[in-house]
């Protein structure tokens, strides 16, 4: 996948602060830092949405519309 922001290709790592089995990617050219889509056929991105409870937010893709909620990704 290619950043969003600089089109440069980000590195993927294992896990994530929301989920281990939920990847994250990143890009080491501008910082640039999303969640992977938890969809295992998708490449995209997760992109949070608050929902009114303490460090609860909902993930959708912006890729194919997977949505799943859980604690703010940082």
């Amino acid at each position: 996948m290619n950043c969003p922001q600089c089109q440069e290709t980000v590195e993927e790592t294992k896990g994530s602060s929301a989920s281990p089995y939920i990847n994250t990617y990143k890009c080491t050219k501008c910082g640039w830092r999303k969640l992977r889509c938890g969809n295992t056929s998708c490449d995209g991105y997760l992109e949070s949405e608050e929902m009114g409870y303490p460090n609860t937010v909902r993930y959708n893709c912006v890729k194919c519309g997977w949505s799943g909620t859980g604690t703010r990704f940082s």
